[in-house]
């Protein structure tokens, strides 16, 4: 294990909110979400002051429903990296139960130049 975070499930969070679904359950977009912001947090760490990363790919199953207010663990399980590209592996967990599990690519891209792409 790389790194861990925990994410506490919200109303907002549910696929009723969301509108994926009808249920109070966690949504599988804030799964997603849950995973992107761990893979983003950590790379920080590995970027230049001047760097940010940009999500590119996920690929994620949702396992197991997830009850709304409960604390979702995100765990990253490997990052490997070839040039601006970072791939992580990931894993969700409420307790011990595998809740999802998810490939993710993010690049590395200089903040002012992409910035001004959407002035």
């Amino acid at each position: 294990m790389l790194f861990q975070k925990i994410y506490h499930t919200q109303s907002k969070d549910s696929a009723k909110s969301m509108g994926s679904g009808e249920l109070e359950v966690l949504a599988t977009p804030a799964l997603v979400a849950f995973m992107e912001n761990a893979a983003f947090t950590y790379l920080q760490k590995y970027l230049k002051n001047t760097e940010t990363s940009v999500g590119s790919i996920i690929t994620l199953e949702h396992l197991a429903a997830s009850k709304i207010g409960s604390d979702i663990q995100v765990i990253i399980r490997q990052m490997t990296h070839r040039g601006r590209q970072y791939h992580f592996s990931l894993a969700a967990y409420e307790k011990e139960e595998l809740v999802g599990k998810a490939e993710h690519t993010r690049v590395a891209v200089d903040r002012k130049k992409f910035g001004t792409k959407f002035q």
